[in-house]
């Protein structure tokens, strides 16, 4: 007896050391795979959420820079004059969901000859709208960021959020945008700037909410928290100043990600929050300021380890169990584990086809299967779950490849002037930065006016959206322009009021577009709102071509686009390209500017087309070092060379 007590004592010790290894490694297994699924899960909700909570940001903060300039633009042609602004911004402001202040800050003496400040500002308040003179002083506005950093950088610029001039209580960010003297001398003559309370922005930031206690934030370029839980910490703290007080090197390294990531998933540090968590962050690129989505561990972790502290309580009560009936009852609980242990061998290398063998004995044994047999079910539908989304993934990145080729063949790719007796040299190239992009170029001939249309375009937003109002655009202009080529400032206005209805989403497009006469060499421009090009004459000199301005397609209907004609000599060259080439950026943060962009055409403006677009090309990607590509980049490059011209035709 004493030796088959002694066996059934060390056959149940070798069953429950066997039983336990396999149910312990397949615990851990699964606890592994899930944390992983559960992670990329919340990772993907973060995204979905900042996403959304940024776009509606955007939505405002477009709205209020699209209007601004094209008050600024109807200013800088001299439509407007200062008397006339009050009623003007009252309009705006009150129309405006976005905007709770508008004001146009004048340069000294520049309203009226006797003032030095004039400043109209209607705003907001309980009682309806308020107006006031802004400047003297008590109050410079010269001094202030708003009006310096837009007039030295001649372009539009989001201010860090600050007391407003009306009512120093309430804090605003704003928006501001340079006009010029209607004379087209780029002499500046006063700054548009356009007010939202924080209170817009961040009761959507507030709203977003995330398993238990999770919260979405707002910081500003300088990563200043503009919303926050800790409320002691709203625009009197940042991630690099926290990082100073609480000796936290981590909160530095955070802080740079938010500034140069567009978006990015994270884990912060636990001195943030007293307790491990993630973040989900993208950047909004047009103030610089970035929306964040925070999940505590605990939570994110919570439902698995509640299950697996579950599951190793049920496995400890099963093996003490388990222990005691086979030391009495050795043979019969051997058999059933023989087949738990087998098919739970089979789970833990992955397959969840094989149900648990069927056993009724009413025991923790018994119970021990169907805990197996929930969790090979569990797996199995989290395996499943995974495998649909992958697919779904990679068939949405095909789709994303089929549209970028469809894309790239609404380009023109090459100049067919066969039947013409004229020599033209032209070239040009496009490089989005995601699968699609919103750049385009087009040139075609018109055969029965004996002229060249070409252009180049930028649209607003980047991606499919982008690509499609690009697509629209082309289309548009290539209609009309087949329909009516005499002028190609009535072309944009035709193609302007066709892109403003049911332009729901505010998309608009720069244009800049030429109607050569391939006999006398006379180019016809119209611009909206365009990079103005480089002009090299065939002796040498070479120079920015100044343009009239014109209000970008799309923003606002029945906008009129003056026309600017150029007499291009044999051997003159012109060079069309998007901001994407002088806002390239390398690692530092460092544009290539357009005085790079000037000396790079000095050396290359004599070279044919095609090795113009290259040189550019290939110094933008040289300047950006690998740098992630931010803009899509669009050259178009064309040399005038007539039959009786001094140079020879050269053909592409």
């Amino acid at each position: 007896m004493s030796a088959r007590r002694s066996l059934a004592v060390r056959l149940a010790l070798v069953t429950l050391l066997t039983t336990g290894t396999i149910f312990f490694v397949s615990s851990g297994t699964l606890y592994y795979m899930v944390r992983d699924i559960m992670l990329e899960h919340a990772e993907e909700q973060a995204r979905e959420l900042t996403h959304a909570t940024a776009n509606r940001i955007r939505a405002s903060l477009n709205e209020v820079s699209g209007t601004a300039q094209g008050l600024a633009s109807a200013l800088s042609a001299g439509h407007i004059e200062p008397g006339d602004l009050f009623p003007i911004l009252d309009d705006i402001t009150r129309e405006s969901d976005a905007v709770q202040g508008t004001a146009v800050t004048y340069e000294p003496f520049a309203a009226y000859p006797e003032q030095r400040y004039f400043g109209p500002f209607t705003y907001e308040t309980p009682d309806g709208l308020a107006r006031m003179l802004l400047g003297g002083d008590d109050f410079d506005y010269f001094t202030r960021d708003w009006y310096q950093i837009p007039a030295l950088t001649e372009s539009g610029f989001w201010t860090e959020p600050f007391p407003s001039a009306a009512n120093p209580d309430r804090l605003i960010t704003t928006f501001s945008q340079p006009f010029y003297s209607p004379h087209n001398d780029r002499r500046l003559r006063g700054i548009v700037t356009m007010d939202i309370e924080l209170p817009a922005l961040t009761d959507r930031v507030d709203a977003v909410k995330i398993f238990d206690s999770g919260f979405a934030f707002l910081v500003s370029s300088r990563t200043r928290f503009i919303t926050y839980p800790r409320r002691d910490w709203i625009m009197r703290e940042s991630l690099f100043s926290l990082a100073e007080t609480l000796g936290e090197p981590e909160l530095r390294v955070l802080g740079r990600q938010l500034q140069r990531n567009d978006e990015g998933f994270t884990r912060v540090p636990s001195i943030l929050l007293d307790e491990p968590a993630r973040l989900y962050h993208a950047r909004l690129p047009e103030s610089d300021w970035a929306v964040g989505v925070i999940i505590p561990e605990q939570e994110l972790y919570g439902d698995i380890l509640r299950v697996m502290h579950w599951v190793l309580i049920i496995g400890v009560i099963g093996f003490l169990i388990l222990l005691a009936t086979i030391i009495g009852i050795a043979r019969g609980i051997t058999r059933p584990l023989k087949g738990l242990v087998t098919s739970a061998g089979e789970i833990a290398r992955g397959n969840l086809d094989r149900p648990m063998p069927p056993i009724e004995t009413g025991d923790e044994v018994g119970d021990l299967a169907r805990s197996f047999d929930e969790m090979r079910l569990s797996l199995k539908d989290y395996i499943n779950d995974l495998t649909a989304t992958t697919a779904a993934k990679e068939r949405m990145e095909s789709e994303l490849k089929i549209a970028r080729n469809i894309q790239m063949s609404f380009l023109p790719k090459r100049l067919d002037l066969s039947d013409l007796d004229v020599g033209i040299d032209l070239a040009a190239r496009l490089i989005p930065a995601k699968e699609v992009g919103g750049d385009l170029y087009d040139f075609f001939p018109l055969r029965e006016h004996n002229s060249l249309f070409f252009a180049v375009g930028d649209v607003s937003d980047k991606g499919v959206p982008a690509a499609l109002f690009m697509a629209v655009t082309k289309t548009l202009v290539k209609g009309i322009a087949e329909q009516d080529a005499h002028d190609p400032g009535q072309i944009l206005t035709r193609v302007n009021n066709e892109l403003c209805l049911n332009n729901e989403n505010g998309m608009f497009v720069t244009y800049l577009c030429g109607l050569l006469d391939l006999g006398t060499g006379e180019v016809h421009f119209a611009n909206a709102g365009h990079n103005p090009p480089l002009l090299r004459r065939a002796d040498g000199g070479h120079d920015w071509l100044k343009l009239p301005p014109g209000l970008v397609l799309g923003a606002m209907e029945d906008m009129h686009y003056p026309t600017h004609s150029v007499t291009l000599a044999p051997g003159d060259s012109l060079l069309l390209y998007t901001d994407g080439v002088t806002e390239a950026a390398d690692a530092e943060q460092t544009l290539y500017g357009e005085e790079r962009l000037f000396d790079l055409y000095t050396a290359i403006a004599t070279r044919s087309a095609k090795d113009q677009v290259e040189a550019v090309m290939q110094s933008v990607e040289e300047f950006a070092g690998g740098a992630t590509q931010a803009d899509d980049i669009t050259v178009l490059a064309l040399r005038y060379c007539p039959p009786d011209g001094t140079e020879p035709r050269k053909d592409r």
